[in-house]
């Protein structure tokens, strides 16, 4: 009888470490400054391609390890297809966490660096 209630008693904070760890809310976000004035001189080359995939990896990590591993989406490949379904039912777990924007560069990453070839 009092191995049942060590035990239930072990699984109830474990259970509330869990929920509160996945609670976990975004830091408010700093607002943007104003646009600086438009230069006169010709736009500079574009930026390379890397700095999307760069962002999506940032994205990936800030968003999705609040509730799990990273090494549990990195150790698979799927498909663009497949990604973007992960993403979408990750997104309606918790409301306003993943936008649709934040979804679509995490998308890009994932498609990216581990889709399957």
């Amino acid at each position: 009888m009092r191995v049942r209630s060590v035990v239930l008693c072990v699984l109830s904070v474990m259970l509330l470490a869990f929920a509160v760890g996945c609670a976990k809310q975004e830091p408010p976000k700093p607002a943007a400054p104003a646009a600086p004035a438009a230069p006169a001189v010709a736009p500079a080359a574009p930026a390379p391609a890397a700095a999307p995939a760069a962002d999506g990896k940032a994205l990936f990590e800030q968003k999705c390890s609040v509730c799990h591993g990273l090494d549990r989406a990195t150790a698979r490949a799927e498909s663009k297809e497949k990604w973007a379904e992960i993403i979408k039912a990750m997104q309606g777990k918790k409301a306003d966490w993943i936008s649709d924007v934040d979804a679509a560069m995490i998308l890009g990453y994932l498609a990216a660096e581990h889709g399957k070839k």
